[in-house]
């Protein structure tokens, strides 16, 4: 990790890896059974012949819980309809900031943005990702299948959700992720004219390190993917092979060209209406690693890709094994601080936010300019100033636990794969009901900020995380 500067050979992750310990190797009745209890234990109003039943066979256990969970969904049918098939989704979203969607949390918070980890691995080694000594994988059939990703995106576009994002683990590394784009597009396209915010939908967006995104980037975007994140956290040779363990700095550049060219031909603009471009690098800043560097990217932004990519800067996040500690942190108002006083003269000026927006944005212009540039550049201020008053998003990871936040720790992620196969492979009809229950019960265990931790040293003493790369960011 970073704070003993990573002196460990790259044999270290080539080591066999055990299977997760998060994940279980059976989806049998008693376990889906628990899945189930356990998310509805929020609500604590279980009728007394269903909890005596609880004790009984795991399979009456389960029917028990089914049997509850569409007898309180048809009580709710009266103040709410909605249609819904597999191959073809017609979304009747009336209110979808009313308690009652099972997308909206206690706080009032309506999550419209879903981000499903497609991969636990990656073709890098970020130290600020990963643990030293690599990370434990699950076996790929208790990864999501195409199928089931499909299953879940249905689910949550039916009830408001109207942008998506894949993530990993790196998501270019799965095969079939183009036909997947496309059918998420598809997904959300379906709904755009019965949300409240038509302007938002249809948004299918990527983050990546980069290193093979060149060939794959034009078959993406004509499926229908609609912007990219590109992870870089160095500009030099050097420091890149220190931080990712790997080569190919050149690639991930090229990848950033590449994908601005791409998204020019297909829409004229790389940028949007509102001004954001569809290209952003997002760089995660640490104190005598990389933040002498800030400068520098704010200069590549503008010159290098003439304006055509928006630059973001990440605050360091505590994970588990990341090495998290105070004395490597750059807080927002520091790096404020280091573009402003810089040898480049570079004068910032803040400019708007979206409503749900988890980047502050400013422009650039060099003093004696009264021109700003069009690049804009953000500032992911998780740590010293947290947005989680406003969050509207959920996590799907790649083993099918939904996250409903990022540092929230592992005994609060439900297993939404469980469900499904269980249900599909007794060929029983309750499973969408199974899985809308579930799904509200655990967004409504959503803590107020960050996980329920105070400041970011209780996150990372905690230690109830996953690394990063098994949540998919």
């Amino acid at each position: 990790m970073f704070v003993n500067r990573m002196h460990f050979t790259a044999t270290t992750f080539h080591r066999p890896l055990s299977r997760s310990p998060t994940v279980s190797s059976r989806c049998t009745p008693h376990r889906v059974a628990n899945q189930l209890s356990s998310a509805l234990a929020v609500d604590n109003d279980y009728p007394n012949e269903v909890n005596e039943r609880f004790n009984a066979k795991p399979m009456l256990r389960l029917n028990a819980l089914r049997e509850r969970l569409r007898q309180e969904d048809m009580t709710r049918a009266t103040s709410r309809t909605s249609y819904y098939n597999t191959s073809l989704i017609t979304s009747t979203i009336n209110s979808t900031n009313s308690m009652d969607n099972i997308l909206t949390d206690t706080h009032g918070r309506h999550h419209n943005y879903l981000r499903i980890s497609l991969s636990e691995r990656c073709n890098l080694r970020c130290q600020y990702c990963m643990p030293p000594e690599g990370v434990p994988l699950s076996p790929s059939s208790h990864l999501l299948t195409n199928n089931e990703i499909i299953q879940l995106t249905n689910l949550f576009v039916k009830n408001g959700v109207n942008k998506i994002r894949l993530t990993g683990g790196e998501p270019l590394l799965r095969k079939d992720i183009v036909p997947l784009v496309q059918s998420i597009s598809d997904s959300l396209q379906m709904s755009k004219y019965d949300s409240p915010d038509n302007g938002s939908n249809g948004l299918v967006g990527i983050t990546t390190n980069g290193i093979s995104l060149s060939r794959h980037v034009k078959d993406l975007v004509d499926a229908g993917l609609t912007g990219i994140n590109i992870s870089l956290d160095t500009l030099r040779e050097d420091r890149f092979v220190e931080i990712t363990r790997r080569k190919g700095l050149h690639k991930v550049m090229r990848s950033i060209q590449d994908s601005v060219d791409v998204f020019k031909d297909k829409y004229g603009d790389v940028r949007v209406e509102g001004g954001g471009s569809r290209v952003k690098i997002n760089c995660v800043v640490m104190k005598n690693f990389n933040d002498d560097e800030i400068i520098d990217f704010v200069h590549m932004a503008n010159q290098t890709f003439k304006g055509d990519v928006d630059m973001r800067f990440i605050e360091w996040m505590p994970f588990n094994d990341n090495g998290w500690n105070r004395s490597r942190f750059v807080s927002y108002n520091d790096m404020i601080a280091k573009i402003s006083h810089g040898e480049r003269n570079f004068q910032l000026v803040r400019i708007g936010d979206g409503p749900n927006d988890t980047t502050k944005w400013w422009r650039v212009q060099q003093e004696g300019s009264v021109a700003e540039t069009k690049s804009r550049i953000g500032f992911i201020t998780s740590m010293s100033e947290h947005f989680c008053a406003s969050c509207n998003r959920l996590r799907i990871t790649a083993d099918g636990k939904i996250k409903v936040c990022l540092f929230g720790s592992n005994e609060k992620e439900i297993s939404l794969r469980d469900i499904m196969r269980q249900s599909n492979a007794e060929r029983l009809d309750g499973n969408e009901d199974d899985l809308s229950r579930v799904i509200r019960a655990a967004v409504r265990k959503k803590a107020f900020s960050l996980g329920g931790h105070d400041n970011p040293d209780s996150i990372a003493l905690a230690a109830n995380n996953r690394p990063m790369t098994l949540i998919g960011g």
